[in-house]
């Protein structure tokens, strides 16, 4: 597609520059990635928060870039044909979904934003879908259609890849999909324009306020999935009931709101409920009708994750019974709340809880599963949101018999400085922790100091297999080490 054709797609704008500069090169493919770039690529040059397109220019034209989009002014002899703008990530999302040919307006795409609960509820509405027909997964684990699997850098990936994801999902004969949406996604419009007939709204509660600055920031970031400037194919939204913030989100006039909750003034809500170490099973009063789910995932909170994503089955047009069958067959989503097979008679489980909402329901929970203690290990990304440290580890030691206290990601920080941050949250006087900033020696730590009946928390890291120290990904995986050392 050539470029002149390419932008007047993409309904986008360019700023006037110095020269005229008419060259109109055929555009082959899309990159923001100086490694990726191949012949006839037209190159992104973003600005981040580590790293500068710009530094990576030449590289770009020497794996063969045609056309260069950029905020700055074009460098006095640069070869390429250049395109500034004002807004390079806006833009970048439209012409992604103009160069692949709106794929998510010929999907049926189910958003889910919120702070806790996106992986869970994205799992299950993505099982129902495969009852009836093939669906597509993209979210924090990975990307997945059928067998092939995309591996993802971050929750949401940059717009260029949601939208090749979307295009090649259709190639496979996908029809409809589950996306988690997260805040940097919403924030640096990865998803912008595209088309979310159901938008569901989880929860919020204080994250990422290292980015957001305020969580009123943070939530406005959210709102952003159901604005009809952003999300253009918006029908439905699907509003937890019981979150004060969610009950805040505002679709536009046309839009059907559906809200779940434990409130019997929801749409969808449990008429009766029973868990067991094995099971959850559930009666839901849904819509004009009882829908009965038994489920592996356990807990309140799953009970929630369970309610949004039947109602966005229903909503997306997935039968009662797909619904059903779909729930059952989720057996566990990695990472979260996932019990670790050890041959010892205590229980390990490995949960992706990084927040002190998610925490204090994790441990609330396991208090729920045993009659013996519950021994939790924990600590907190660096470079993040620093005013939540002290509040995990207030939760933290109210909730556990036990906590060891270690690293998790410290990233650039020193990960005894994060530690004592989450140290200054904890009552003077506190016995029941300890710190142990070597996060192996942390697990084996607990281990050794359970006994029969506990249940040994390992919490933060969840499905991730690596520790960013020092800006370096070293392999761990909590689940691994937990299986080599029990």
């Amino acid at each position: 597609m050539r470029l002149s054709r390419l932008l007047s797609r993409a309904q986008v704008g360019v700023l006037p520059q110095n020269g005229n500069d008419q060259r109109d090169p055929e555009i082959g493919a899309l990159e923001y990635d100086s490694r990726r770039v191949v012949k006839n690529s037209l190159f992104f040059a973003l600005k981040g928060l580590v790293t500068d397109g710009h530094m990576h220019l030449d590289q770009a034209l020497q794996k063969g870039a045609v056309a260069v989009v950029s905020e700055r002014e074009k460098p006095k002899g640069f070869p390429l044909a250049w395109i500034r703008v004002s807004d390079i990530r806006p833009f970048m999302a439209c012409v992604a979904n103009a160069f692949y040919y709106q794929p998510s307006e010929r999907l049926q795409l189910v958003g889910i934003t919120g702070t806790n609960g996106k992986t869970t509820t994205a799992f299950l509405i993505h099982a129902m879908m495969e009852q009836e027909a093939p669906g597509l997964l993209l979210g924090t684990v990975h990307a997945s259609l059928h067998s092939k699997r995309w591996e993802t850098e971050r929750t949401t990936p940059e717009a260029i890849d949601v939208q090749r994801i979307l295009s090649e999902a259709i190639r496979e004969g996908c029809r409809w999909g589950a996306v988690e949406v997260s805040s940097h996604a919403l924030a640096f419009h990865r998803v912008y324009k595209c088309s979310f007939p159901v938008g569901v709204f989880t929860n919020l509660s204080q994250d990422h306020l290292d980015f957001h600055q305020t969580l009123e920031e943070y939530f406005q970031a959210k709102h952003l999935l159901f604005r009809p400037c952003y999300n253009p194919g918006l029908r439905s939204a699907v509003i937890n009931g019981d979150d004060c913030y969610a009950r805040r989100i505002e679709p536009p006039p046309g839009t059907r709101v559906v809200t779940f909750g434990l409130d019997r003034n929801a749409d969808v809500f449990p008429l009766a409920q029973q868990t067991t170490v094995d099971a959850t099973e559930v009666d839901l009063s849904f819509f004009d009708r009882r829908l009965s789910l038994r489920s592996s995932l356990l807990g309140e909170h799953n009970l929630y994750n369970l309610m949004s994503a039947a109602a966005a089955g229903h909503l997306i047009g997935v039968s009662d019974d797909h619904i059903r069958r779909g729930v059952a067959s989720l057996k566990c989503v990695p990472g979260r709340f996932e019990r670790v097979g050890v041959n010892r008679d205590y229980a390990v489980l490995v949960d992706f809880a990084h927040t002190p909402i998610a925490l204090k329901k994790v441990l609330d929970f396991c208090r729920q599963l045993t009659q013996k203690r519950v021994l939790c290990v924990f600590g907190c990304g660096g470079n993040r949101d620093r005013g939540k440290r002290p509040q995990m580890g207030a939760i933290a030691v109210e909730g556990a018999d036990r906590v060891f206290i270690t690293s998790d990601n410290p990233r650039s920080e020193d990960p005894s400085e994060i530690i004592r941050e989450i140290c200054f949250g904890i009552p003077e006087g506190s016995t029941n922790h300890e710190t142990i900033t070597d996060r192996r020696a942390a697990i084996e730590r607990a281990l050794e100091v359970a006994s029969s009946g506990d249940i040994v928390l390992v919490a933060g890291k969840g499905h991730e297999t690596y520790q960013e120290i020092q800006g370096e990904q070293i392999p761990f995986d909590d689940r691994e080490v937990v299986r080599e050392l029990a």
